[in-house]
């Protein structure tokens, strides 16, 4: 198995990863409930961060078959704070028959000598509070919630 930058030949692949991943959250929150272009949209956005400097799309690759995709990146707080740029981890998705293969683990791996070698210090992610599989692995790591994020449909705001 190897970890490697993705490739255009690859996009199609992480797109339908991506695709799983968005109804994977669906079926947490329907929040998440995909729009009928996010196949388009996910193709151009894929295809556009093979090229940045500030993205880092790898995909993880057995037999030459890509078995899944982690999606980093690098952005700007705003100019208020001391520290002036963080990194992110946007997607991971593996595949289930080799969730237990230790690939997060090389992901994360290679996405720390990434954020390294741009001089980051801080990672983030966001994970779906009811994502029990997704809290478990972020966890695992060294993750931790710092901050709690709220919404509420405007119909309901109670103001009284």
């Amino acid at each position: 198995m190897e970890i490697r930058k993705a490739k255009l030949k690859d996009i199609a692949q992480i797109v339908n990863y991506g695709l799983e991943l968005l109804k994977y959250h669906q079926s947490i929150d329907l929040y998440f409930t995909p729009d009928k272009n996010a196949k388009n949209f996910y193709q151009k956005l894929f295809r556009k961060f093979i090229y940045s400097r500030n993205s880092n799309l790898l995909v993880a690759e057995d037999c030459g078959k890509v078995i899944g995709y982690v999606l980093g990146g690098i952005h700007p707080r705003m100019p208020i704070f001391k520290i002036k740029r963080i990194g992110s981890i946007n997607d991971m998705f593996v595949i289930e028959e080799f969730r237990e293969a230790g690939i997060s683990k090389l992901f994360l791996i290679e996405m720390k000598k990434w954020f390294k070698s741009k001089k980051v210090k801080y990672v983030e992610l966001s994970v779906h509070v009811e994502n029990k599989i997704g809290r478990k692995v972020w966890l695992k790591y060294g993750f931790r919630d710092y901050m709690v994020k709220q919404r509420i449909e405007i119909g309901k705001l109670h103001l009284r």
